[in-house]
C-alpha cells in the first residue's frame, strides 16, 4: 500500500463516463488519492480503448493501490457498433490488465454486468453458469474470464462486479450520454415533456442499485481481494419499470408541483421470471440508497440546467 491503510490510490479508467465521475467523486469523498485514465488531455494516464497496446506499455510515476476497470462500450453501442465494441471491450481488458502488472498494481476491480446471464430463469447467484445472448454480455463475460486467468497467472487480485441496474446522479448532468438508463431517462422525460411514455405495459420488476453503493462495495471488499474474486450486487429495491415511472411522476408532484402524465398501454401483469442475489454480498457491504432520493435530485438537477 502507498501510505497508509486509511488513504490508499486507486486509478479509475472510464473516469469521465457516467460511472466513472460519480466513482470518481466517491472515492475523493473517501479521502482516497484518485486518478484518471481516460482519453482526455487533463487525464493521470491516457487511455484509449482503440488503442490498447499503447495503454499497456505506459508507466506510472507513482504506486497505486487499486485499479478500477470502468472503462467499456455500453449495451447500446455493443448493439449499433459490434465488431468495434467486442475489441474495446475485451483487448481493452487485457490491456488494463497488463498495465497493472507492468506497473506493479495488485488489485484489479472490473465492472461487468448481469448480463452476462443473458436470459436468466430463476435464481441467479454466484455460483449460476452465465449464459451471455448478445455481444454486450459475452464481450464482459470474456473480459471476466481474462481476470480469472490473471488472478491464477500472475497473481493479480483481481474481482468481477456483476451490480444490477444501477443509477445515480451525474457527476456532470450537461455531458451525461447514458440517458438510455431507465432512470435516469424517466427523470429526463418528465422534467422535459412533462410525461414519460412507455413502449410496453411495464410489469416486469427490475433490481437496482445505487452507484455510489457499488462504490462502497469496491472499498469495503478491498481489503478482502486476496479471497474474495466474484461479487453480485443486487440493491435493496426491486420494482416494476412502471412502478418507476410512477415513482418519478409522484416525486415531481410531490416536491415540485408539477404534473406529470405517465401513458402506460393496455397489457396483463406478468409474474418475474428470475430473482437476482448474492451469496457473498451480505459478508462485505449492506447497500442501502434508495431510487425515491435519487429522483428528487437528479429532476432538481435538471430542473435546475
Amino acid at each position: 500500500m502507498t501510505d497508509s491503510q486509511s488513504s490508499p490510490t486507486v486509478l479509475i479508467s472510464g473516469a469521465n463516463g457516467y460511472f466513472g465521475g460519480i466513482a470518481c467523486q466517491f472515492f475523493r469523498d473517501q479521502s482516497w488519492t484518485v486518478l484518471t485514465a481516460t482519453r482526455r488531455p487533463d487525464a493521470d494516464v491516457s487511455f484509449d480503448l482503440n488503442q490498447p497496446d499503447q495503454f499497456a506499455a505506459q508507466t506510472l510515476e507513482q504506486p497505486v493501490d487499486l485499479f478500477i476497470h470502468a472503462a467499456a462500450a455500453h449495451e447500446v453501442t455493443c448493439r449499433d457498433q459490434p465488431y468495434q465494441s467486442i475489441f474495446q471491450n475485451v483487448a481493452g481488458t487485457r490491456a488494463a490488465l497488463d498495465f497493472c502488472v507492468a506497473n506493479h498494481i495488485s488489485r484489479f476491480v472490473y465492472l461487468s454486468t448481469f448480463h452476462v446471464f443473458g436470459h436468466p430463469t430463476g435464481h441467479i447467484d454466484e455460483s449460476t453458469t452465465p449464459l451471455p445472448a448478445n455481444d454486450y454480455g459475452l464481450s464482459h463475460l470474456q473480459s471476466e474470464d481474462y481476470l480469472r486467468l490473471y488472478r491464477r497467472e500472475q497473481s493479480l487480485q483481481t474481482l468481477v462486479l456483476r451490480p444490477s441496474n444501477f443509477f445515480g446522479v451525474p457527476a456532470d448532468v450537461k455531458s451525461c450520454d447514458r440517458w438510455t438508463l431507465t432512470p435516469l431517462g424517466f427523470c429526463q422525460s418528465a422534467v422535459e415533456d412533462k410525461q414519460i411514455v412507455l413502449r410496453t405495459p411495464g410489469y416486469q420488476r427490475r433490481n437496482f442499485i445505487a452507484v455510489q453503493d457499488i462504490c462502497g462495495a469496491i472499498a469495503a471488499a478491498y481489503p478482502q481481494m486476496d479471497t474474495l474474486d466474484l461479487l453480485h450486487l443486487p440493491g435493496p429495491e426491486t420494482l416494476s419499470i412502471r412502478g418507476l415511472a410512477q415513482l418519478v411522476q409522484r416525486v415531481m408532484q410531490e416536491r415540485f408541483d408539477i404534473a406529470i402524465d405517465v401513458v402506460l398501454p393496455d397489457g396483463e401483469p406478468i409474474e418475474d421470471t428470475f430473482t437476482y442475489t448474492s451469496q457473498r454480498l451480505a459478508a462485505v457491504y449492506q447497500p442501502q440508497l434508495t431510487l425515491k432520493n435519487f429522483v428528487f435530485e437528479l429532476c432538481q438537477r435538471l430542473l435546475s440546467v
